[in-house]
């Protein structure tokens, strides 16, 4: 995937706005020897909007603090600028590795659990010919969307359905969203997502895994991310690998900044052969990258059996 091109400045206000900020910044230079690099253009739309008016003009409106504190990636602006980004390289390059096809091909993306767009602001200035839809349970954050972004946006509720046609989107990606739902949930939405992605497109999907489980009971930032114990953490990693699926529901406090999720909204913990026994029925399972989400959540990458 060549991320320099997708990123390169269409408007020629902004490539001599880029031009201009790399010339006068040594530490840009330092950094980004080549203005037309990958590297550059990344800081551009992800830190520049952050340090020039001239440049924020150019890209997508920023999301309120309040909207991002649920969605993953979300700590700070430029946490979720960041995390955006090399979100939406991942699944492009996952997208060109198993459809063989290049990116730029792409005709409609499906967002599910699209929180207030912290992936599709990347389609929608990389890639502004494709067609966005995305979906979210939190109701304010599907508004934000439809007011600031390109696409269309709708709010589901906890089961399907989604108010979309079958086979209407060619890239289906959940981020984060399996890694929360109970096992009813998780094969309801799969069924749901496969119905809406066309027969030759894919579906990308994250879920923690066992590595997840290994790393909370280790590291005290990521207990109190999980809301888990040191000792719980160890005792979800020994189900796991009995149960093949573990889920642990969090505090009621914690549905309250979701919004709008189930009641037994949780942590969700997958093992491979749990994807490979039971999503296998729905959908072809293509390939599987270990914590290929931040180092932490696993990609999944299916295409719909019919």
């Amino acid at each position: 995937m060549d991320l320099a091109r997708l990123l390169a400045p269409r408007d020629p206000d902004l490539a001599r706005i880029a031009r201009e900020l790399h010339a006068a910044r040594p530490d840009l230079q330092a950094a980004y020897a080549d203005p037309d690099g990958a590297g550059f253009r990344q800081w551009l739309a992800v830190n520049g909007p952050l340090e020039d008016a001239r440049v924020a003009r150019h890209f997508p409106a920023l999301p309120p603090d309040e909207l991002r504190a649920s969605a993953c990636g979300g700590a700070t602006l430029q946490t979720h600028l960041y995390t955006g980004a090399e979100d939406f390289r991942s699944v492009g390059e996952l997208y060109e590795t198993f459809a063989e096809r290049p990116l730029e091909a792409l005709r409609s993306v499906l967002d599910f659990g699209c929180g207030c767009g912290r992936l599709l602001r990347w389609f929608q200035t990389a890639l502004p010919h494709v067609a966005l839809h995305g979906a979210d349970v939190r109701k304010a954050s599907v508004a934000w969307c439809r007011q600031h972004l390109r696409g269309t946006f709708v709010d589901n509720g906890t089961l399907p359905p989604l108010p979309l046609a079958d086979e209407s989107v060619e890239l289906t990606v959940a981020l984060s969203v399996f890694s929360h739902l109970s096992l009813q949930q998780n094969l309801a939405w799969l069924r749901e997502l496969v119905r809406v992605t066309r027969r030759d497109g894919l579906l990308l999907l994250t879920t923690h895994g066992a590595f997840a489980l290994a790393a909370c009971a280790r590291h005290a930032h990521l207990q109190q991310l999980l809301e888990m114990t040191p000792a719980q953490a160890r005792a979800a990693l020994r189900a796991l690998h009995r149960d093949r699926f573990v889920h642990v529901e969090v505090a009621a406090s914690t549905h309250a900044i979701a919004d709008g999720v189930a009641t037994d909204y949780g942590n969700a913990f997958f093992g491979e052969r749990f994807v490979q026994e039971r999503w296998s029925a729905v959908a072809e399972v293509l390939g599987c990258v270990p914590v290929g989400m931040s180092l932490f959540q696993d990609y999944h990458v299916l295409r719909p059996r019919r």
